[in-house]
């Protein structure tokens, strides 16, 4: 942290990963007070789990993780009688519902063991977890005999070893058990754990998504005790959360869409006042460099941080403390614009295909395959021609999803946004003689 210290920071203000549920999170969650007031009235009042729906990189695990802080500390300032507690981390979909099930109870076993003074002082039922504890930390676990006892009570583990995974957990007495300690600490109507499924999106298809959602349905989405929020992009949590055997378990999405361009000032500087530890602090990158990017990133909040993060540590600590905000303003300009040029270098294609690039940029940055006449193509075939010479290059996210033509699942990428930043601008082109 040499670095950042000598700057007058106490760590990296850039830092891309979600906000942490804490004090912290909230504080540096600007611009967002509508988005976290509909979510805590999802969480706290609804009975189905909360779908958010929106774009990559737009902060909709910080704003989950900002919620269960504040709806932890609505409880400690005796302003609600229900108690939530977030879990220990935000769990990936995974194409096999079996593991992601057991991926599932194993983050319920640890929030119970992380949270559990937490559960007393609130005079909740805590389960007995040492036993617990030293199982989950054990790569391995060995008895006498034919059958271990399991230390969740019901069922035992057959053989003289049981490996520590998902085969392992998921016998029957461990989730009953975990069932149980959900009831006992939180009985109907009396807060719960609040867990996150993100990325649905890569389940690339509707179909495999509802599959996996309506298998995960009675042994996750019905417990007793949780609150869950499903998070995805490209449009595909809002064509599943509608589905027969959902409706009533899965809210209407909450669409999240990019911080307005009226907070962006206010997010950073509310950032460099977070970590800075003097007062003579240098920012490597200023609000207005940081509004640009923005805007060329096409507002993905998580990509501008990553860009003046990476900016702020190519170059030494000594060239901002001696240069003016200006001179930082001009270098941070020519270092993207020369990161968008080496990326454009790399990419030859046809120009029908540099055209749909531009139209879908205009498009706003996403479409549905059944949009092909928008882009003046005949059919869905010649655009998905053009769409996999995009993606062969990155410059765009696609899934083929011939259960829903109409979702929009073509998404333009973060290199997908230089590339055209670097082309409509013309930054890549040679000087044309005697200019």
């Amino acid at each position: 942290m040499t670095f950042w210290r000598e700057l007058g920071f106490g760590s990296n203000p850039y830092v891309v990963k979600p906000l942490p549920s804490n004090a912290d999170g909230r504080e540096l969650l600007v611009g967002r007070s509508a988005e976290l007031r509909a979510l805590l009235r999802r969480i706290e009042e609804g009975d189905t789990h909360v779908v958010l729906e929106g774009p990559n990189g737009v902060g909709k695990t910080s704003l989950v993780s900002v919620a269960a802080w504040v709806a932890g500390e609505r409880f400690r300032k005796k302003e609600t009688t229900h108690l939530y507690l977030p879990l220990p981390e935000v769990l990936q979909i995974k194409e096999d519902a079996s593991e992601f099930i057991s991926d599932c109870y194993f983050a319920i076993a640890r929030a119970f063991l992380e949270n559990e003074e937490t559960l007393k002082r609130a005079d909740r039922k805590v389960p007995r977890t040492r036993d617990v504890k030293s199982w989950l930390e054990a790569p391995v676990l060995r008895g006498r005999g034919l059958n271990i006892s399991s230390p969740f009570g019901g069922g035992g583990i057959t053989g003289g070893t049981a490996a520590n995974s998902s085969t392992g957990f998921s016998n029957a007495g461990f989730r009953a058990t975990i069932r149980s300690w959900l009831r006992d600490a939180f009985p109907e109507g009396t807060g719960g754990l609040i867990g996150v499924i993100d990325n649905l999106e890569l389940l690339e298809t509707s179909a495999a998504a509802r599959r996996l959602l309506e298998e995960i349905r009675d042994p996750i989405l019905q417990l007793s005790g949780m609150r869950w929020v499903l998070c995805g992009a490209r449009g595909i949590a809002r064509s599943v959360a509608a589905t027969p055997r959902l409706n009533g378990v899965l809210s209407d999405p909450i669409e999240i869409t990019p911080v307005a361009d009226e907070f962006i000032p206010q997010l950073i500087e509310t950032r460099l006042q977070h970590y800075s530890v003097k007062d003579t602090s240098k920012a490597p990158v200023s609000t207005s460099s940081f509004e640009h990017v923005y805007v060329i990133t096409h507002k993905n909040l998580r990509d501008s941080l990553r860009h003046a993060q990476s900016f702020s540590q190519d170059n030494e600590a000594a060239f901002f403390l001696v240069k003016s905000e200006s001179e930082i303003d001009l270098a941070f300009t020519t270092w993207l614009e020369g990161q968008a040029i080496s990326h454009e270098a790399s990419v030859k294609m046809q120009p029908r295909t540099w055209k749909l690039l531009e139209d879908l940029a205009d498009f706003g940055g996403t479409c549905s395959p059944s949009d092909f006449d928008q882009f003046n193509f005949n059919d869905r075939a010649h655009m998905r021609k053009n769409v996999v010479e995009l993606e062969r290059y990155g410059l765009v996210n696609s899934s083929k999803d011939d259960d829903d033509q109409r979702r929009r699942s073509i998404e333009i990428t973060s290199k997908g946004w230089l590339v055209h930043y670097a082309h409509s601008q013309g930054l890549g082109m040679p000087p044309i003689p005697g200019m």
